[in-house]
């Protein structure tokens, strides 16, 4: 989420994230035909989300359903650049300081209430709020946002404590979808079930375990310039189907139980794009990829040398290939290469060397080894314990499972017991909240370098009022702290490529995360059933709006 630029709707130097496959160019599903109105269209994804404000707490799942009822101020092009929504326009003070926007008018809520300038503040007010535990737009904005003020009825001025040179990426993202104020106002667990939006559909209902439903907003005339038709959505209904067995999930698109899948399962990837009825996206998210972080507060991650030996004894390359198939593509460097700003100086900073694994932990002093061949110093097992959620979470469970044995099995050739440590969810919360674990899954999905700090950076070492630790690592390096503000403070675009570019290379030099791939957008339609699916370029996630039954 988070570019500055002192211009009416600005236009931002944002890369084209990568899109491919049968009938997909530049990110867009097959289209071909006339598009009706009408019909309903069944979406099978591999994760239910814990809310369906994708403000609350905030992961992908959340967004990536929320984007369909949740209108945002900012839009983004697919080429780069920011373009108008909720917001008309928008000027910035030659200090970065001052954000004014100007509202579109006669918009209304799904639920009657008027979207203006108050409606907005109510919703700024919702992100900040400690019990919404905001870890992306609440996150985005605390520490940043000074003051909010209301001139006029469709005027909204922020005004900032510091420069920030990603709020509009920050306000383009699916986690600031804007609500209505009478909805938010029914506290967290309603608004959970059931948000209201001023979006192309609306929330009917959520059957947890199976599905959530969502009707056509008739109403509805507010789309992104993005967009490929005016008005109302073509579909009338949308089934948002939870289907987390991968297998199943592929089998419903094939039989044409569901028009669109999300989350292609990595076995299924070359039947998916060989199909000729089929239509595929294949996109990289930008962001910070799939990663383990090593936890520096405790043993043994502590050590430099060690975590270093750890990345240094992982093969990912090849146990991603064999685990997904090839269909997941291979990190290069602490953020995915589509995300600004990004570096390729530390994309193979830690290639697959046992020697040099075992020559750093024999200089940290773990140089015997017990019956089973682990090292240990002192009388002490060299172990990692990596906590393991029950829920699904990626859609990609066996996958990753035969990813992490196969992880295990060249960390214990260098001397390192990788315990993988499946648990209940909740005590793999609670973990986490105390720094209990010495590796942790994380990744984070937004067309930022900032991403960097809020997996990074200090001040996420401190817990959100649910306590939770965007900082897992537990790192706390004052470089990078420096280079991240220096990065978000300055408007010229030299600069930034340099600061995050160090950045980037001061995170790689602290070794305290090993990237296991890039982050996938892989969806597929079956063009009997549906028609016209296109990304949303702010992360980049599927949009319903355009998208249509052949023969409704």
């Amino acid at each position: 989420m988070r570019i500055l630029r002192t211009a009416l709707v600005a236009a931002a130097a944002l890369p084209l994230l990568a899109a491919c496959g049968s009938g997909s160019p530049g990110g867009t599903a097959s289209s071909a035909g006339t598009p009706a109105y009408g019909g309903t269209i069944t979406f099978a994804t591999s994760a239910e989300p814990t809310c369906l404000d994708p403000s609350y707490q905030g992961d992908d799942s959340q967004d990536v359903v929320g984007a369909q009822y949740l209108d945002r101020l900012v839009s983004v092009y697919s080429g780069g650049g920011y373009g108008p929504w909720l917001a008309t326009s928008w000027t910035i003070s030659s200090d970065g300081l001052t954000y004014t926007f100007h509202l579109k008018q006669g918009v209304k809520f799904t639920d009657g209430t008027t979207f203006d300038a108050a409606a907005v503040r109510a919703d700024i007010s919702h992100w900040l709020a400690p019990a919404t535990q905001s870890g992306n737009i609440g996150a985005a904005l605390t520490g940043v946002l000074k003051s909010v003020s209301t001139p006029s009825p469709y005027t909204i001025v922020l005004h900032l404590s510091t420069a920030d040179s990603w709020l509009l990426m920050d306000l383009a993202n699916p986690a600031a979808g804007i609500q209505s104020p009478k909805a938010l106002a029914r506290g967290d667990a309603a608004n959970c079930q059931s948000p209201v939006g001023t979006g192309p559909f609306k929330v009917e209902r959520w059957v947890h375990g199976s599905e959530v439903i969502l009707v056509r907003n008739d109403n509805y005339d507010s789309p992104p310039p993005q967009a490929t038709h005016t008005g109302k959505a073509y579909a009338a209904e949308v089934i948002w189907k939870f289907i987390p067995e991968g297998a199943t999930r592929f089998a419903a698109l094939q039989d044409g139980e569901v028009g669109v899948v999300n989350d292609i399962p990595p076995e299924d990837m070359k039947t998916a794009k060989s199909t000729s009825t089929f239509s595929v996206i294949d996109a990289e998210m930008p962001g910070v990829p799939q990663q383990l972080d090593l936890n520096t507060t405790r043993a043994p991650f502590s050590n430099l040398d060690v975590r270093k030996a750890f990345l240094y004894a992982a093969d990912v390359q090849e146990a991603l290939k064999s685990a997904f198939f090839g269909a997941y593509a291979t990190p290069r460097g602490v953020l995915s290469p589509t995300t600004p700003d990004y570096t390729s100086s530390v994309a193979n900073a830690y290639p697959f060397d046992l020697a040099k694994a075992s020559q750093l932990l024999d200089a940290a002093g773990w140089t015997a080894r017990n019956a089973q061949g682990y090292r240990t110093k002192d009388g002490k097992e060299l172990t990692a314990v990596l906590p393991v959620y029950s829920r699904s979470q990626t859609g990609v469970e066996t996958e990753t499972e035969a990813l992490y044995e196969q992880l295990q099995a060249t960390e214990k050739q260098a001397g390192i017991n990788l315990e993988i440590a499946p648990g209940d969810d909740t005590t793999v919360d609670q973990d986490e909240t105390t720094y209990n674990y010495n590796l942790y899954v994380d990744y984070w999905t937004v067309n930022t370098p900032y991403a960097l700090d809020y997996v990074y950076g200090s001040s996420g070492a401190k817990a959100t009022p649910g306590e939770y630790h965007n900082d897992v690592s537990g790192i706390q390096d004052p470089r990078i702290d420096q280079l991240l503000q220096e990065g978000l403070d300055t408007t010229s675009t030299a600069l930034q490529q340099k600061y995050y570019a160090q950045a980037q290379q001061e995170i790689s030099s602290d070794a305290v995360s090993l990237q296991l791939y890039i982050y996938p957008v892989q969806l597929a339609e079956n063009t009997g059933k549906v028609r016209g699916l296109r990304l949303d370029w702010s992360e980049p996630i599927p949009v319903l709006y355009d998208a249509w039954v052949p023969g409704a």
